[in-house]
């Protein structure tokens, strides 16, 4: 997901690095990350469980199933 980086030498020989603009995350842009494993994922793969007193969105069947 991340993009590639552009290396150039300044006039007075330091190096500086710039990036690409733009977002990540692809799509529409409506993701919501992971409680357990942190992936950022649609809501409609996401599901809400009650975890240490608080409601948390955590990935529908499991972390380990999904790609």
């Amino acid at each position: 997901m991340s993009k590639d980086t552009v290396t150039a030498v300044r006039q007075d020989g330091l190096r500086y690095q710039s990036k690409v603009g733009g977002s990540p995350f692809l799509g529409s842009g409506h993701t919501r990350s992971c409680f357990k494993c942190g992936k950022h994922r649609a809501p409609a793969s996401l599901q809400s469980i009650r975890l240490l007193g608080r409601n948390e969105v955590v990935c529908k069947p499991s972390c380990k199933t999904l790609p």
